[in-house]
């Protein structure tokens, strides 16, 4: 050992570094966040109905549906809000689709009136 350099024993040496990882670590348990739910799918969905109903919920508003033909293919519906009661919207079809279809009991025909939930209808622009 050169004189500038502190006599240590190999002991306390042993010592000074297992406190030094004992800190380290207590630091670094400290500074993360605890382990919860990253995604949590019920409030995802709640939060995507609100949205949606809030964005068709208002009369004048142009909106779409998808609906299932058969088991494959697709078909959408168009129409303007006329009437919001709560979580209903009354829609007068502008556009039926490609295949004749009903909904809610409704024959959907250019100009049919239909009630039905909010969250079924999605804004769009035609």
């Amino acid at each position: 050992m050169k004189n500038w350099e502190p006599h240590f024993s190999a002991m306390s040496r042993t010592c000074a570094r297992k406190l030094v990882c004992g800190v380290a670590v207590l630091l670094a348990a400290c500074s993360t966040k605890p382990a919860g739910p990253a995604f949590d799918p019920k409030l995802a969905r709640s939060l995507d109905e609100m949205a949606t109903t809030a964005a068709v919920a208002k009369t004048g508003a142009k909106v779409c549906r998808q609906t299932e033909i058969g088991i494959a293919e697709r078909d959408w519906l168009r129409g303007v809000v006329t009437e919001v009661a709560r979580d209903m919207i009354v829609v007068r079809i502008e556009q039926a689709g490609r295949f004749p279809q009903s909904l809610n009991g409704t024959t959907v025909a250019r100009g049919a009136v239909v009630r039905d939930s909010a969250a079924a209808w999605t804004p769009c622009r035609f």
